[in-house]
């Protein structure tokens, strides 16, 4: 339990950021092409935000988008959680798998990469692509549940290939489950 506490040296952030981002986070269950999702796509701060991309993997399930909020200069990368069978058995393949190559000793629990990998590629080119149309802005991954930890994958790849863009990201995750370990 002690790793899931926070660090005595992280800043605090503010109610409102940490709503502001829950929003977010739970649109990635209903958001599709447009910003138009009821409740999550109309709470205070969320005005102005465009959906870019949007992803939705029937086989290997995987659903969330990246939208683009000039008002707050932020790009957002949502990961949907367990919402249909497919998360839920994804969210049962407990078996650590090595992940990244570039990191000795690393793992990560294997349903949660599953997911996360068939979409890989496409998100992290958007969201580089949109970085550099969007210099200064930042990139604010969020999820709730296995998007949590999708989401934390995904900060942990994009870092890693392009640690020029890490000073931008931030992740905020809700009711995330542990991914992988601390290597």
């Amino acid at each position: 339990m002690r790793d899931t506490l926070p660090s005595p040296n992280a800043p605090a952030v503010p109610q409102d950021t940490l709503d502001l981002y829950a929003a977010y986070s739970g649109a990635a269950y209903n958001v599709s092409t447009s910003w138009d999702c009821g409740t999550e796509c109309q709470h205070p701060g969320t005005e102005g935000t465009v959906v870019m991309y949007h992803w939705n993997t029937p086989l290997v399930t995987s659903t969330g988008y990246i939208a683009i909020n000039s008002n707050i200069k932020t790009i957002v990368v949502a990961f949907r959680g367990s919402n249909e069978p497919g998360d839920w058995v994804q969210d049962f393949e407990l078996e650590p798998t090595n992940w990244p190559d570039n990191i000795s000793g690393s793992s990560v629990v294997s349903g949660f990469l599953s997911g996360y990998l068939i979409t890989s590629a496409q998100v992290i080119q958007t969201v580089v692509s949109l970085s550099a149309k969007f210099p200064g802005y930042t990139i604010v991954a969020t999820g709730h549940s296995l998007g949590g930890s999708r989401a934390s994958l995904f900060v942990a790849d994009l870092t890693t290939k392009y640690p020029g863009l890490a000073s931008q990201v931030q992740l905020f995750t809700y009711g995330q489950a542990k991914c992988g370990n601390q290597a």
